[in-house]
């Protein structure tokens, strides 16, 4: 059995050619496999093809009008970062436990 272990494979990458209308893409990050994997299941007609690797990696080919660079919005230079409290950080935490456990049920 191959060992799920991300830490020797971190290579994420997107590639397509000019003038194709698709683009391939390999992921090892979790983040992006598990939103492939609902993007799939959702929407399979769109995708040419999606295979998940032994190692837990994924290879899919999609639409390249998915492609997007997002860099956000621009942080005001004015507004100092927030400071939270330890009773704030906990209470955060707390909160977002909550969150976890109403969205298992």
């Amino acid at each position: 059995m191959i060992e799920r272990n991300f830490d020797k494979n971190n290579e994420n990458c997107i590639e397509f050619l000019s003038g194709e209308r698709y683009a391939v893409a390999t992921f090892t990050n979790r983040k992006h496999i598990t939103r492939l994997k609902k993007i799939y299941a959702e929407r399979k007609d769109e995708i040419k093809y999606f295979r998940e690797n032994k190692d837990g990696s994924i290879c899919v080919k999609f639409p390249l009008k998915w492609v997007k660079i997002n860099p956000g919005s621009i942080p005001d230079p004015n507004k100092p970062k927030k400071v939270l409290t330890e009773e704030q950080k906990e209470k955060l935490i707390q909160n977002l436990q909550k969150y976890r456990e109403s969205k298992k049920k």
